[in-house]
C-alpha cells in the first residue's frame, strides 16, 4: 500500500505571540480549506492512501465522534458511519494492514479509555465491535503512536499503573496480525511526545515528565536482538548544539521528503517555531515560524504531504477550524495569507 501522509495525534499549550517575518529562514504557511466539521479540539487524525481523517475531540461542552475524510483534490467530506466507541479527545490512531485502528483517549467524564475500534477505508466503515486487548495498553491520554511496514506501536502517555492514577508511563506495545505484544523501551516515563517515521524507522521526540524532555529515541524494528531493543538515542536537544528550543511538550509532527519537522507546542509558554530533523545527519535546522495569522494553539492535529494543521483549542474556551498548510521547500511569501 502506498501511503502518502504522515499523521499523528497532537496537543498544544496555547497563548497568543505575535511574531516578525523569518526572511532568512526556509518555508512558507498558507490557509487551506477549513475543517468541515464543528469546531474542534483534542481530535485524532489518521490517513491512509490519499486521504486524511480526522475525527473525535471536543467542542467546549461535550466530547465527539464523528469524522471527517480530506484529499487535496475533492477537500473535506463527512463519514456516515459514526464511530461506535465513546466519544472522546486525546485519542490515538495507527494503521495496520490497511486498516485504521482508533481508541485510548478520555471521555466527558474525564475517565481514560482502554478501547480502540478497527476501521475500513475501503468502505468508510467501522466494526462495530471493539477489538481484542488482551496484552495490550491500559487506559491512558497523551499516548504516542505511529506504523511501520503494516504494524501499529502505541505506548507512553499518562495513565493508571500499579494502583496509581495520574502516572506517566513509558510501557510499549506492537500490534501485529489481532495481537497485541508487549515491546521494550529504552526512554523514559513521559506524556505529550510527539513521533514521526522516516524509511521505516520511528523518531519519538520530547514531551514531558516532571520537566520538558531533550530526549529523541528512534526505533527500528530491523534491530531488535538478544542484545538489542530496536531503540537508539539521537543527540539530545540542548545547548550545548542549539537545539533546546525544540523540546517541548504536545507538538505537532509530519514528515516531507524524508525530512521530520516539529511545529508549535509547549515549553516555557507556547512556540510558534518550526524545527527540521534530518536523520541522516542527526541535525536540527531552524525552519519559518508560524505566521501572526495562525492563532497559538493546542489540541489540533497534522498531516502531509505538505504539513497541514487544523482544528484546535485557542486559549481556555475557543475551538477553531481554520486549516494551514506548510511547504518547507519554498521561500515565506506573504501574499498567501
Amino acid at each position: 500500500m502506498k501511503q502518502r501522509l504522515l499523521i499523528v495525534l497532537f496537543a498544544l499549550s496555547l497563548f497568543f505571540s505575535s511574531c516578525g517575518s523569518d526572511n532568512d529562514l526556509v518555508g512558507n504557511w498558507s490557509k487551506g480549506s477549513s475543517f468541515e466539521g464543528p469546531a474542534r479540539g483534542g481530535a485524532v487524525s489518521f490517513v491512509i492512501g490519499d486521504y486524511a481523517y480526522v475525527g473525535t475531540g471536543y467542542d467546549g461542552k461535550d466530547a465527539l465522534k464523528d469524522f471527517y475524510k480530506y484529499s487535496l483534490q475533492s477537500g473535506w467530506s463527512e463519514i456516515k458511519d459514526i464511530f461506535p466507541g465513546d466519544p472522546r479527545r486525546e485519542a490515538v490512531a495507527f494503521e495496520a494492514n490497511e486498516k485504521i485502528y482508533v481508541g485510548l483517549g478520555v471521555d466527558d467524564d474525564n475517565e481514560r479509555l482502554g478501547d480502540f475500534y478497527e476501521f475500513d477505508p475501503k468502505t468508510d466503515t467501522w466494526n462495530k465491535t471493539p477489538i481484542d486487548m488482551t496484552n495490550g495498553p491500559s487506559a491512558r491520554q497523551g499516548a504516542v503512536a505511529f506504523t511501520i511496514n503494516g504494524i501499529g506501536y502505541v505506548g507512553t502517555g499518562r495513565g493508571f499503573q500499579n494502583g496509581k492514577d495520574n502516572n506517566n508511563l513509558k510501557d510499549f506495545y506492537k500490534y501485529e496480525n489481532g495481537t497485541w505484544t508487549k515491546i521494550a523501551f529504552d526512554g523514559e516515563k513521559s506524556r505529550n511526545s510527539t513521533a514521526f517515521v522516516i524509511d521505516n524507522k520511528a523518531y519519538v521526540v520530547s514531551g514531558e515528565n516532571s520537566l520538558t524532555l531533550k530526549y529523541i529515541w528512534e526505533y527500528d524494528p530491523t534491530k531488535v536482538s538478544a542484545n538489542s531493543n530496536g531503540w537508539t538515542r539521537k543527540r539530545d536537544l540542548d545547548d550545548d548544539n542549539g537545539w533546546e528550543d525544540v523540546q517541548r511538550t504536545q507538538a505537532v509532527s509530519f514528515v516531507v521528503k524524508g525530512k521530520g519537522y516539529v511545529a508549535t507546542g509547549s515549553s516555557q509558554g507556547a512556540s510558534r517555531e518550526v524545527w527540521e530533523y534530518d536523520p541522516t545527519r542527526d541535525e536540527w535546522n531552524e525552519n519559518t515560524s508560524l505566521i501572526p495569522e495562525i492563532s497559538s494553539r493546542n489540541d489540533a492535529v497534522a498531516f502531509t504531504d505538505k504539513g497541514i494543521i487544523t482544528t484546535a483549542t485557542a486559549g481556555s474556551s475557543a475551538y477553531l477550524d481554520d486549516t494551514w498548510e506548510f511547504d518547507p521547500t519554498v521561500e515565506e511569501n506573504d501574499d498567501d495569507n
